[in-house]
Formats: structure tokens, C-alpha cells, sequence
């Protein structure tokens, strides 16, 4: 009896168990993704505090030229006072605004030398935006 060898090629069989990821490139792949989620929350967080501190320094400016606007029309007396003007223009709670405003005599009869300075916080750091100017009172 004679066998017969087949001299056809055959290539080798993988088991079924060998398809899909192996563990290792799997847990490479959770830490990548991983380390990206956390550098996307840092610049995330960055930019809300950035955002914070442009709102408050906004907010400074406008409580600060409406202040200076109502002593130049005449809504506010001409003298130095220290005011809380967060709760009047309906600023958010948490926003503590502090507005002085200083009066001096500018040299000339009815002008005066008026600086009007308010201060908040934005984020623990200190913010201050401060306008001085002559205003001319009869």
C-alpha cells in the first residue's frame, strides 16, 4: 500500500481564542485615552478660570464708568464715599464689588479732581480697575 503525500500548501490554522485585542493593548490603550482626558480637563479648567477673570474685569469696568457717568450727571453727590455696587446693578451673588471714589479740589472754582476705583476678586486674585478725571460742577 502506497500513501500519497500531498505537496500542496497548506497554511496554518489559527485557533479560534487568537482574535480581538490581547490585554496589554488594551490597558495601553485605556492609559492613552486616559492621560488624553485628563490634559483635555486641565485646558478645560484653565479656560473657565480665564473666562471668570474676563467676566469680573468686564464687570469692574462697567460698575466703574456708570459710577463715574451718574457723578458727572449729577446723580451722585461730589463727595468721597466707599459704595457696594454689586447687589444695585444686579451682578451675580458671589460677585463683591467694592467702588470708592475720592474728590478733590481740581485748583479751579467747580472743577474737581474725581478718582473712582473698584475692586473685586477673580479666581483668589485681585482685581482693581481704577478712572480718574476732572469734572467740572457750577
Amino acid at each position: 500500500m502506497v500513501v500519497q503525500m500531498s505537496t500542496a500548501y497548506q497554511p496554518p490554522t489559527r485557533p479560534s481564542h487568537v482574535r480581538g485585542f490581547t490585554l496589554v493593548e488594551s490597558l495601553a490603550a485605556l492609559g492613552i485615552f486616559s492621560i488624553a482626558i485628563l490634559v483635555a480637563t486641565a485646558f478645560l479648567q484653565a479656560h473657565v478660570q480665564a473666562a471668570r477673570r474676563l467676566e469680573v474685569r468686564s464687570a469692574l469696568v462697567h460698575v466703574t464708568e456708570t459710577t463715574l457717568e451718574e457723578i458727572r450727571g449729577g446723580l451722585r453727590p461730589m463727595v468721597s464715599a466707599n459704595l457696594d455696587r454689586g447687589p444695585e446693578l444686579g451682578l451675580a451673588p458671589g460677585a463683591a464689588i467694592r467702588t470708592s471714589i475720592k474728590v478733590d479740589g481740581g485748583g479751579v472754582t467747580d472743577l474737581y479732581h474725581v478718582v473712582v476705583t473698584s475692586r473685586s476678586a477673580a479666581a483668589g486674585e485681585p482685581m482693581e480697575i481704577s478712572i480718574e478725571t476732572m469734572v467740572w460742577r457750577p
